[in-house]
């Protein structure tokens, strides 16, 4: 039976290497079909039809990553992702992780923010079951990670247009902890 058959058989939009295992597909068969183009490597053992990248669930891709990096917390662009705050979507999966939990093999299409204190530190919430940063740790995030004041004043107000709330005070409370405090200061202004 050939390979595509088979890998047809799983009947999802992504598919891991132990799901191309369990219908007879080895992870030597998924290299040699990539690089015939046949599938396409969304991150180190996710794999998708090319037909399937459009019609690709985000969420689903994001669960599967995770997979990859458990203790991982969603945040920047990918955060604005999941709150339908961003203009354009990233190929880049963006997660913050512990600087002692990193994997130790490259993940193609992840950016890892390390950092050193615990990642109870940071505000999150959970968004269609995933553990992502809260809107105001992101944007103090965003800012830390050098975007621009009014690039954040318009992720502001997009919120305030789709009704997600964001507190200044809390927005205030993690600049000073994540050393962002004047630029925070300088976005409140701007917001005000």
């Amino acid at each position: 039976m050939n390979s595509i058959t088979r890998l047809k058989k799983i009947k999802a939009s992504t598919f891991s290497l132990a799901d191309a295992k369990r219908v007879g597909v080895s992870a030597r068969m998924l290299t040699y079909l990539v690089g015939r183009g046949e599938i396409k490597r969304k991150a180190h053992g996710l794999y998708c039809f090319p037909d399937f990248i459009d019609e690709v669930d985000f969420v689903d891709i994001l669960r599967e990553t995770l997979q990859l990096v458990p203790k991982a917390i969603v945040g920047l662009e990918t955060a604005l992702q999941l709150y339908d705050l961003s203009d354009e979507p990233t190929q880049i999966i963006h997660l913050i992780v512990h600087q002692n939990k990193i994997p130790s093999r490259k993940l193609p299409n992840i950016r890892l923010f390390r950092i050193r204190a615990p990642l109870s530190t940071l505000k999150t919430t959970k968004l269609h079951g995933i553990r992502v940063t809260t809107l105001e740790q992101t944007m103090v995030d965003l800012l830390r990670a050098g975007h621009s004041i009014s690039e954040l004043v318009r992720i502001f107000h997009a919120a305030q247009q789709r009704k997600i709330p964001v507190e200044l005070s809390t927005l205030q409370r993690l600049g000073e902890r994540f050393r962002a405090k004047g630029r925070v200061a300088r976005l409140i202004e701007a917001v005000c």
